[in-house]
């Protein structure tokens, strides 16, 4: 199950589907990006990446806060 897969499935399940979700990848294209959206991800973060700016957005979408605008 690649990361992709487990987004789907937790946001498919009551249980789960409010924790909020971000991708940490090496992938960076529109598409892939596009794809995490569509699938309910809260924020999308590519390889490289600084530490400090992972760690200010996770607070952020702990507080609710959507990094990935859904409408783009």
């Amino acid at each position: 199950m690649d990361g992709l897969e487990l987004l789907s499935r937790v946001k498919k399940d009551e249980n789960l589907k409010k924790i909020p979700m971000a991708m940490l990848t090496s992938r960076g294209a529109d598409r892939h990006r596009q794809t995490a959206r569509e699938l309910g991800a809260n924020g999308y973060f590519t390889k490289p990446y600084l530490e400090e700016e992972v760690i200010t957005a996770s607070k952020r979408l702990l507080k609710g806060e959507r990094l990935l605008d859904t409408h783009s």
